[in-house]
């Protein structure tokens, strides 16, 4: 068997390389709506030049982001920009342009239905970004979903992510208070974080000073222990901490987000953990470790 691997000429790569840089540079970070525009175009399509020549090419982002000589932050939002509207992303709602702000606000959003909601809302109300990311936290979707539509049940015996209330972002796991109680650092974006602590949706665990308790928390503490990875969200956090991916609903009664937790050892990109891994809230009830509630 032989692996074939495709090798940009060095003229391509020198080509895109300054069409990347020839497009950053022509943004005018400006108030005009125009401009607004413009500069949404040129960051989707950095992203997608970006995309592309990574895929081509095997460098690595940082690596791509020291060619262009911007930071590998900015880069990383480009290319998360792309691959979120590979197909083009909604320019205007209304009268009103979807400004860049907006669409860095709505990317943890896994949710399409979701983020469409939110810029459409946030483009008809003109929020501000601390209004938009508030009401993403909130759950402000999920609320008129909930006016609109009464939830159904759980079906069956098996526990999935509910498709409405998906707020999804990577955290990191800084303690696990019980088998199912945790507290997270969580990438809100933005550079952003936030510690929370969450209670897992739809399970109840023992208590953990007590004997099944203990075992409960043992049997996740080795769980979470394979899916620490090298390289922490943010700069300075210890690196020892297990990256999960957390899907936030409505606050409880004690004052902590019902969620759901998905993980995936050895994996460190939160997209393939949120789509392919394991729900812990559903692997402690195969494992007898918990019980489900209504």
């Amino acid at each position: 068997m032989y692996l074939a691997f495709y090798y940009m000429t060095e003229p391509n790569k020198s080509r895109i390389i300054a069409q990347i840089k020839a497009i950053l540079s022509g943004i005018d970070d400006s108030l005009e709506d125009e401009d607004k525009l413009s500069m949404v175009r040129g960051y989707w399509e950095a992203g997608r030049l970006a995309t592309e020549y990574k895929d081509s090419t095997g460098m690595l982002l940082k690596d791509i982001a020291k060619e262009i000589e911007v930071p590998d932050w900015a880069l990383q939002r480009y290319t998360q920009f792309y691959k979120t509207f590979p197909k083009g992303y909604p320019e205007k709602h209304g009268n009103r342009v979807v400004s860049w702000t907006y669409i860095c606000c709505i990317l943890p959003v896994h949710d399409a239905k979701a983020r469409e909601f939110y810029l459409k809302e946030a483009c008809r109300h003109g929020w501000n970004k601390y209004e938009l990311t508030k009401r993403i936290q909130k759950d402000y979707y999920g609320a008129v979903e909930d006016a609109a539509h009464a939830n159904p049940p759980l079906a069956g015996k098996t526990l999935r992510p509910r498709k409405q209330r998906l707020y999804t972002y990577a955290a990191e796991v800084i303690k696990i208070v019980d088998a199912d109680t945790f507290d997270l650092e969580i990438d809100v974006g933005f550079k952003a974080k936030q510690e929370h602590r969450v209670r897992l949706r739809g399970i109840n665990a023992p208590e953990a000073g007590t004997s099944p308790g203990r075992k409960a928390k043992r049997f996740v503490e080795r769980e979470l222990a394979k899916c620490v990875v090298e390289k922490p969200l943010f700069k300075g956090n210890r690196a020892n901490r297990p990256l999960v991916v957390v899907k936030t609903y409505k606050m409880g009664q004690y004052g902590r987000y019902t969620a759901d937790i998905c993980y995936l050892p050895g994996e460190a990109n939160p997209e393939t953990i949120a789509e392919s891994g394991k729900l812990l809230n559903q692997v402690l009830v195969d494992q007898g470790l918990a019980r489900k509630v209504e």
